[in-house]
């Protein structure tokens, strides 16, 4: 990871949602690598896996600490389009 900041803004973020765990998966760092190698603004992520959270929360209200950056990914990349 070339910018430690990145990893754990992205990281804290989305364990603040989770309200569980210590850590992310492999696969979900793997994501916020990617994310930082293509210039993807922190904030821009950190809109699309809220927005996630929110829609996960609505269907599954009690589920919330299954959801990984892989399903979050379709609402970060909306996001990333929108700019």
């Amino acid at each position: 990871m070339e910018n430690e900041d990145y990893l754990v803004t992205v990281e804290q973020f989305v364990l603040s949602f989770k309200e569980s765990g210590l850590s992310l998966s492999a696969m979900d760092y793997d994501l916020i690598y990617q994310w930082e190698r293509r210039g993807i603004p922190t904030h821009v992520v950190c809109r699309g896996i809220e927005t996630g959270f929110n829609q996960f929360e609505r269907t599954n209200p009690r589920q919330t600490t299954r959801v990984s950056l892989s399903y979050l990914k379709v609402f970060i990349e909306e996001e990333i389009e929108r700019g």
